[in-house]
C-alpha cells in the first residue's frame, strides 16, 4: 500500500472523504438553517461563494486526518477503542478549546459553538475509526 508520512494513503483518503461528507451533511442538511443564522449568512450569499472554497475545505479536512493519523501512529493506539478514545481526547483538549475562542472573544453564540465543535467531534472520531480499520 502507498504511504504518506507512514500512514496508509487509502485510509487517509477514505477518512478525509468521509469526514468531508460528514461536514456536508452537518452544515448542508442537519444544521444548515441554525448555522447560517448563527453566522449571519443568507442563502443568496452562500450560493454565490466560489467552489474554490469547497476545495480548500477538503484540504483542511485532509490535514486534520493526517494529523489524527500521525497521533494515532505515534501513540500506538491499537484497535477501534484506542482510536476513538484518542480522537475524543484530541477533540476535548484541542478542538473544543479552539472552537471556544470564537464563543468567548467574539460572538458569544452557543449555537455556533455546539454546531462547529459537534462537527469536529463526529468528524475526528469517525476519521480515527476509518484510519484504525484501514491501516
Amino acid at each position: 500500500m502507498p504511504r504518506i508520512l507512514g500512514l496508509n494513503l487509502v485510509g487517509v483518503l477514505v477518512a478525509s472523504i468521509v469526514f468531508f461528507l460528514i461536514g456536508w451533511v452537518w452544515y448542508g442538511m442537519l444544521f444548515q438553517e441554525a448555522w447560517m443564522a448563527a453566522e449571519g449568512i443568507t442563502m443568496e450569499a452562500a450560493e454565490s461563494e466560489s467552489p474554490v472554497w469547497m476545495a480548500s475545505g477538503f484540504l483542511i479536512t485532509l490535514l486534520q486526518v493526517i494529523g489524527i493519523g500521525l497521533i494515532l501512529k505515534w501513540k500506538g493506539s491499537a484497535g477501534l477503542g484506542g482510536a476513538v478514545a484518542t480522537a475524543f481526547a484530541l477533540w476535548f483538549f484541542l478542538a473544543l478549546p479552539m472552537c471556544s475562542y470564537a464563543y468567548i472573544y467574539a460572538a458569544h453564540n452557543s449555537t455556533l459553538l455546539l454546531i462547529d465543535a459537534g462537527h469536529l467531534l463526529v468528524g475526528w472520531v469517525v476519521s480515527a475509526i476509518v484510519l484504525a480499520l484501514i491501516k
